[in-house]
């Protein structure tokens, strides 16, 4: 075994043993979903970066200013304003509703319908979110390892899940504060390196124009304007996200680690960026996926380079157990109950049913990131988001900031609408964006709703 594979693994294992110790006393469902409701400020940014900071804002971010430049930072700074929004309107009343998911806080203000169209848009979206982190691990691996596409797939699963199995969201919470200290340290220490080398790139450097290098709108005004919607939506709609407040010791800790969260997760997409870019400007030719691997693996001493690649495994392997246990939470509390078979095996253990559900979706986000193994992490991880909020966003918002102007017939109009039109809406050829297709479409009616309905109880005993 190599130096570089050495430390880089005894850095996963290390990591490894401290999710173990930290989730040791996870014994209920609830201190397995929601941290028992004890998180402070760290633990709940620690949640919220631990899931969001992951393949999209690493891999994916050097990968896309490798070929684009600046269009890469929409991931990181669009989830930065997300967080922002969340803190300042949304924590503090989603907490103070001391429920478990998103579906539930909407079934309490509209009733299950609208509540099962969160569920499917939040599954799908946050399982193509999942692929990209597949995606992600899988290329840092070829980055330096002679794994094949299958191989790499396969290490990748087995350590999704052996991060999920050590305690649920309570190892999570610990494991995501560490993570982003490292990141950081990460990503720093690798952008230095990489101004260092465009500064010693030789006489004859590869030009960088403004255009598309420097231009946050490389790639058009349609799609940097979209990627940045979707993030900001998505953040919103996105139930690991969204469970990170609901563990929060208080609504105001909820507030204070989403705050803390939009301060700490833009800055990462600029060190991700300023790597491409040296690369690029350096004139290194690698296949862009794997460039981050490369770069690290071709700069650094091979345990130094060890020690940072396996920083940024963990960032990835942690973001794809986040969003997993997030979708596993989903199907076991709001749409298993919903089928008469399914239900009564889920409530008889829902930590078991949730550990089952959890093994099933990482097989299928294995199969899908064996399919498209070569494709653009950053584009899964967009669709993703705007999936996530096309029929969730718009109701979610009127429960929140005005609870009881919309009616649960409008509410379920307005989910269905933004899902559907956002699906379908490539069908039709047109150049203009799905999400801001989709998202207009749930905004007219959910406008249309609060201006024709009477203010109702939000909380209707009978739901």
């Amino acid at each position: 075994m190599s130096l570089f594979t050495l430390s880089a693994f005894l850095l996963m294992f290390l990591f490894m043993i401290a999710g173990i110790w930290s989730g040791r006393s996870s014994r209920s469902f609830r201190d397995y979903s929601v941290a028992g409701r004890a998180s402070g400020t760290f633990g709940v940014s620690g949640v919220l970066l631990g899931s969001l900071v992951g393949g999209a804002s690493t891999v994916g971010t050097v990968q896309m200013a490798y070929q684009w430049g600046m269009s890469a930072w929409w991931f990181t700074l669009g989830g930065g304003l997300g967080c922002l929004v969340l803190g300042l309107w949304f924590a503090v009343p989603l907490r103070r509703s001391g429920l478990e998911t998103i579906p539930g806080f909407l079934s309490l203000s509209y009733g299950k319908p609208t509540a099962t169209i969160a569920v499917i848009a939040s599954v799908a979206g946050t399982f193509i979110s999942i692929i990209a982190q597949f995606l992600s691990g899988a290329a840092l691996l070829r980055g330096v390892f002679p794994a094949g596409g299958i191989l790499s797939v396969v290490l990748v699963g087995g350590l999704v899940l052996s991060f999920i199995f050590m305690g649920g969201l309570k190892s999570f919470s610990a494991i995501g504060i560490g993570k982003i200290l490292i990141l950081y340290v990460t990503l720093a220490v690798c952008a230095l390196a990489a101004v260092r080398l465009m500064l010693s790139a030789g006489p004859d450097p590869m030009p960088l124009s403004f255009h598309p290098w420097f231009n946050p709108f490389g790639q058009g005004l349609g799609e940097g304007f979209s990627a940045g919607l979707s993030l900001v939506a998505g953040v919103l709609c996105t139930q690991i996200y969204i469970q990170a407040v609901f563990s929060a010791s208080s609504p105001a800790t909820a507030r204070k680690g989403a705050l803390l969260s939009a301060l700490l997760m833009p800055p990462l997409g600029l060190l991700g960026i300023t790597i491409g870019l040296g690369m690029r400007r350096a004139g290194m030719l690698v296949e862009s996926s794997t460039a981050l691997s490369h770069f690290i693996a071709s700069s650094f001493h091979p345990v130094f380079g060890g020690l940072l690649w396996g920083g940024i495994l963990i960032t990835v392997i942690g973001t794809a157990a986040g969003l997993t246990l997030g979708v596993a939470t989903n199907l076991v509390c709001d749409l298993f109950p919903c089928l008469p078979r399914v239900s009564k095996l889920c409530s008889d253990n829902m930590i078991r049913s949730s550990r089952v559900t959890v093994i099933i979706l990482v097989l299928a986000a294995g199969l899908a990131g064996i399919a498209w193994k070569d494709s653009m992490i950053l584009r899964w991880s967009y669709l993703s988001m705007g999936l996530r909020a096309s029929g969730t966003f718009f109701p979610l918002i009127a429960a929140v900031l005005a609870p009881g102007r919309l009616s649960p017939s409008w509410a379920l109009s307005s989910g269905i609408a933004g899902l559907f039109v956002t699906i379908l809406w490539p069908l039709a050829g047109s150049q203009i964006q799905p999400l801001f297709t989709g998202m207009a479409a749930s905004a007219l009616i959910a406008g249309l709703g609060m201006l024709s309905g009477k203010r109702q109880d939000p909380f209707p005993e009978s739901r």
